[in-house]
């Protein structure tokens, strides 16, 4: 668990497509992997389906946790596009025409242009458009005393749901100035063991009341040893926020000695049995 320092994010991907196993996730991996590398804390990563009720109460109980939310999918002209308007119902910002984002589709579309694609420039009132000309960034402040705000200034970014496109969201947002909180990134070290995970799950356990302020993973694998026979490898993660990277040196350092040490007090017991 890291300090209340640590910035905070959120990720609401929408879409029936994704519940029905029809599309595999990669939106939300792409956040997950920008915002670390931000030193930005994930908080939650939840998907729900093409329904305004389901959006807008995960978006109310999201800003609850976090001042900063990425969306993604569901902002097309198509009937199960309803991002949009479930993030307006639930903010209470009316629909209005954005003459910006009307003269991006209207270039975009040329005489092609119709009522269904005018709609996409229909945005909650107050949206922005960040960090791109031909698709840009929606972005939507909210006031630290607007009811869904949890008291501080909040800010949702509101993303597409076509992979290719989302990525290049991400590396726009990522690269423009001032655009998203940086604390600088995470250290992460590993430490890895044959010893037993039940026997090495009591060792972490107290890492966590050691240095509460790591996050620690135990990954098990098995992996086919020289003799033919398989054998269990446990990898430990250790990981911080860049400003306790001393903590997480020293705890890989001293993880790695007790592990060492409780190896060989294994095989000795073993070989004398």
């Amino acid at each position: 668990m890291t300090d209340s320092k640590t910035p905070t994010a959120a990720v609401l991907l929408i879409g029936n497509e994704l519940l029905s196993g029809k599309i595999r996730d990669r939106n939300g991996y792409a956040l997950s992997r920008m915002l670390r590398r931000r030193g930005i804390r994930l908080v939650e990563l939840v998907v729900v389906e093409d329904d305004d009720h389901a959006i807008a109460g995960t978006l109310h109980r999201l800003l609850a946790r976090t001042p900063l939310i990425f969306t993604s999918g569901g902002v097309g002209p198509t009937h199960d596009d309803r991002t949009i308007p479930a993030i307006a119902s639930a903010l209470d910002r009316p629909l209005r025409r954005h003459p910006e984002m009307e003269a991006l589709l209207r270039k975009y579309y040329g005489d092609k242009i119709g009522d269904v694609a005018l709609r996409m420039a229909d945005l909650p009132e107050g949206t922005s458009l960040r960090a791109g000309t031909t698709w840009p960034i929606l972005r939507l402040d909210l006031p630290h005393d607007h009811p869904a705000a949890a008291g501080r200034d909040a800010r949702i970014y509101i993303l597409p749901g076509v992979p290719e496109l989302c990525q290049a969201k991400i590396d726009a947002l990522e690269a423009a100035p001032d655009e998203l909180p940086n604390a600088g990134g995470w250290l992460l070290l590993t430490v890895e063991t044959n010893i037993e995970e039940s026997v090495v799950a009591p060792v972490l356990q107290q890492y966590t009341r050691d240095f509460p302020q790591l996050e620690i993973g135990s990954y098990p694998r098995w992996e086919r040893h020289k003799n033919g026979k398989l054998r269990g490898v446990v990898r430990v993660t250790l990981e911080a926020p860049v400003n306790f990277s001393d903590d997480v040196k020293r705890a890989q350092a001293q993880l790695e000695a007790e592990l060492r040490d409780l190896a060989a007090a294994t095989a000795q017991a073993s070989s004398s049995s």
